[in-house]
């Protein structure tokens, strides 16, 4: 297997992982999360936010970004079966 099939999307979407770890292991490191914690709630959001966008801005819209398609099947009354 490939690593290409492993890892789907973009290099530079791998690129925000890092940068939100070291700033989360930095907000720990001056205690954000008990100390402030509306502003570490408003930061954790705002950052959230801001990688979706990113995703959205930097993916073209038939480029498969997910590994499992949004293409909905008939379920038969929920049993998982297709009939």
């Amino acid at each position: 297997m490939r690593l290409r099939e492993i890892f789907l999307g973009k290099p530079l979407h791998w690129l925000p992982w890092p940068i939100i770890a070291a700033m989360m292991a930095w907000m720990n490191s001056v205690h954000f999360h008990i100390l402030r914690f509306n502003f570490f709630a408003l930061a954790l959001v705002c950052v959230a936010a801001a990688v979706v966008v990113f995703f959205l801005v930097s993916s073209r819209r038939e480029e498969r970004v997910t590994r499992e398609s949004f293409v909905e099947r008939p379920d038969v009354a929920g049993t998982g079966r297709e009939d």
